[in-house]
């Protein structure tokens, strides 16, 4: 009888054979290439209205990097989380870029403006 490392092994050569992967790939590319066009719309979307808030905060364009990526952390978490989780989950991300000294009231208009995620619940 075969211990289970091997078992384990033998699943993985088999399920990664790259006749099969590229099968898969080939009936799966459609759905993949809609939904990554609807992600990159709406991710340009939010980085715009995220933008539209640097430019009205006199935010210095070398710091826009900073904050874009405080937005698409949110994107990203809006794709695995809802309602009060993922409140709590922004918040996380605010106050980690808050302690990269960035500044809480450009981010919590990005949050609030971008996203329209509530401030949590105290």
């Amino acid at each position: 009888m075969k211990n289970d490392t091997v078992k384990r092994i033998e699943k993985w050569r088999v399920k990664t054979r790259p006749e099969r992967v590229c099968a898969t790939l080939k009936d799966m590319r459609g759905s993949m290439e809609r939904n990554t066009e609807a992600a990159q719309a709406l991710l340009v979307a939010i980085e715009t209205r995220a933008k539209q808030v640097l430019n009205s905060a006199d935010v210095p364009t070398i710091l826009y990097p900073f904050y874009l990526n405080f937005a698409r952390e949110i994107f990203s978490r809006m794709l695995k989380f809802s309602g009060p989780s993922l409140v709590r989950e922004v918040n996380v991300l605010l106050e980690k870029w808050v302690a990269r000294t960035l500044d809480r009231q450009v981010l919590e208009r990005i949050r609030d403006e971008a996203f329209a995620v509530p401030e949590p619940e105290e």
